[in-house]
């Protein structure tokens, strides 16, 4: 297996890599507890976890594996540093989300190595479907209080 790109840690929640193809992503994570309001004995441990490319042309890059191995380091280094859970939404703008969902649970199946449990969702707000994954550790504490939660979010959102 290839090697992750070297990584640019800005702080805990934040990361940048540069692939041989000089594409420039960023990995990132945000609070997300406020979408899980209804829930605060978990609302603490919930975050987005997000991938944007800030330079180059990602096109050049669609079958460098050191990507994907790139990306599931930083996760496996996010769920390291506290008990933390991950809500992975995908862009829905220029109508590629399932590609990225394609492209994601490729590198989830390829890389994970067990430990890490992956819950699809599909949220409906205003006849826009929004595809989503929450990502958690298999021992997470509270494991089944946040998996019902994010699938209650998902039936709700709608509705709101």
């Amino acid at each position: 297996m290839s090697n992750p790109y070297n990584l640019i840690e800005a702080d805990d929640f934040s990361y940048e890599f540069v692939t041989t193809q000089g594409i420039t992503y960023q990995i990132y994570f945000l609070d997300y507890s406020a979408m899980f309001d209804d829930y605060p004995t978990i609302a603490k441990f919930i975050y987005t976890f997000n991938i944007d490319v800030i330079d180059g042309d990602e096109r050049l890059a669609i079958t460098d594996e050191r990507i994907g191995i790139t990306v599931v380091e930083v996760l496996k280094k996010f769920f390291t540093k506290i008990e933390n859970v991950v809500v992975y939404v995908c862009d829905t703008t220029d109508k590629k989300h399932y590609a990225r969902k394609r492209k994601f649970d490729t590198w989830f199946w390829k890389y994970n190595d067990g430990n890490i449990i992956k819950e699809d969702g599909i949220a409906m707000i205003e006849g826009i479907e929004i595809v989503n994954a929450l990502l958690i550790e298999k021992h997470h504490p509270k494991l089944h209080e946040i998996i019902f939660a994010f699938k209650d979010l998902n039936n709700k959102v709608g509705d709101k």
